[in-house]
């Protein structure tokens, strides 16, 4: 019984599965600040053979009658109650004695008390589900605590809230089926029947888990997100290394121990971001300054580009983590270390990525993506990676055009000199030997929500 719950724990979306993941390692790192990111890597780091399962998300989407789409309401509106509630009251626990509630047991006792309304409109098991997606937000809080004071990272932690209303249902893995070929998702607390459009890509392969139904506000549309185990087999065959380094113009720096270098622009990212912080605030001027307007309307126009902003900034996460797992596939390469600054929250050289962006949601959406491309992806701290010259370990001498030169005589681009010293103090933690080339192939990309576009090198014109 207790195998079959944890079937029914899947995470929502591939970042939340990616921190699912980088969990386990987080608690397996070593003292160097060596991370296991993934499964492959959590193998790798303890030296396991046997085969192991990581969680996947198929996403449908529904297409409701109006009376289904009254029901899912109902259901949502009960489940984000309960949420708001829990949350209050957990945090209210944690302000004032320092205590973490991350169980789902008293949650669930109070089913027949305080929760009965809602407990009769999502049925038993559906309950239970909402009981436990509540604590698994509350573990991660804590894990997160243990993590910062062990790494000892500059970030400030905020434990689970429900300000923004989220209209979800839970629905437990044997409380619901799903016929492929008809593609019709059948609830069984409800006894309805939904038809949906999209492909199952990793249900076939895996156990079913945890259904979560969502609405999208800004698209009017309901989301089926189905967690599915998915068995993953050890990765034996023995690769190249690489190492990645996050930056502020250069999105991510990605080096080969072959010799190949590839570069990752964020000039759309960063784009995207003085766009929206414009538009943002020529809102927040007409809510502060104008008295006539209907300022409904203008702070449901301020959530749109908050959601937009968001939605842009994950697809390019979505589409930078895609190309590189595929170019390291590509290149045989086994093992990543990435990078990951201890500091950031002290960061106060202007509007850099500290402000635009999460590096750990990179981080993790590429620890997944490389985690399906059968790579294990270690984070390392990059302390005075930018510093240090990777060939011949002193200290480098920044020169214009994101350049740096050793005291030895030879020119570095920055970001791959320190993408370089990332993979060097990856492998050296993980008793490993790397080989630096003599030369290095750079190639360059530029990401964007759309697509990755490679940047063509300019044609040489000899002199007449």
């Amino acid at each position: 019984m207790e195998e079959e719950r944890k079937r029914g724990r899947g995470n929502s979306d591939p970042g939340a599965v990616g921190r699912s993941s980088g969990a386990k390692g987080r608690r397996a790192g070593s003292e160097e600040g060596l991370i296991p990111l993934n499964a492959h890597a959590r193998q790798l780091f303890a030296k396991q053979t046997e085969q192991v399962e990581v969680h996947r998300v198929d996403t449908l989407r529904l297409v409701l009658a109006q009376q289904q789409e009254e029901m899912l309401r109902n259901a949502a509106e009960a489940t984000a109650r309960f949420i708001e509630a829990e949350c209050r009251r957990r945090r209210q626990l944690f302000f004032e004695q320092g205590a973490i509630d991350d169980t789902w047991m008293v949650a669930w006792d109070m089913r027949k008390t305080v929760y009965f309304e809602i407990y009769e409109v999502l049925g038993s098991k559906n309950f239970r589900e909402a009981c436990e997606a509540v604590s698994e937000r509350w573990k991660s809080f804590k894990e997160l605590l243990k993590l910062k004071e062990r790494l000892k990272l500059e970030l400030h932690v905020n434990p689970p809230s429900a300000k923004r209303r989220r209209m979800v249902v839970f629905v437990g893995h044997e409380n619901y089926r799903i016929d492929a070929q008809r593609k019709v998702l059948r609830l069984g607390y409800w006894n309805i029947e939904i038809p949906f459009k999209g492909e199952l890509r990793w249900l076939p392969q895996g156990k079913q888990g945890r259904l979560i139904i969502v609405y999208d506000p800004m698209k009017g549309k309901w989301y089926a997100r189905v967690s599915v185990e998915v068995p993953l087999q050890p990765s034996t065959a023995p690769g190249l290394k690489a190492g990645i380094d996050l930056g502020r113009e250069i999105l991510a720096t990605v080096a080969v121990e072959n010799g190949t270098a590839l570069l990752y622009r964020g000039g759309p990212l960063k784009s995207d971001y003085y766009y929206f912080e414009r538009k943002i605030a020529e809102v927040n001027r007409a809510l502060s300054e104008l008295e006539e307007v209907d300022r409904d309307a203008l702070r449901e126009r301020r959530r749109w580009l908050y959601d937009k902003m968001r939605r842009r900034r994950e697809q390019v996460f979505a589409k930078t983590a895609a190309h590189i797992a595929k170019a390291l596939k590509a290149l045989n390469v086994s093992v990543v270390f990435i990078g990951y600054p201890r500091n950031i929250a002290h960061d106060k050289a202007g509007k850099g990525n500290t402000n635009m962006w999460s590096y750990w949601k990179l981080i993790t959406r590429m620890a997944v993506t490389l985690e399906n491309c059968g790579i294990a992806a270690f984070a390392v701290p990059e302390d005075g990676t930018s510093q240090l010259c990777a060939r011949h370990g002193c200290r480098v001498e920044r020169v214009q055009r994101g350049l740096v030169k050793c005291p030895h005589g030879h020119v570095a681009h920055a970001d791959v000199n320190a993408a370089t010293n990332i993979l060097k103090r990856g492998a050296s933690a993980l008793g490993c030997e790397v080989e630096l080339p003599e030369r290095i192939e750079v190639l360059s990309f530029t990401p964007t929500p759309e697509r990755v576009i490679e940047r063509k090198r300019k044609a040489h014109n000899p002199a007449v």
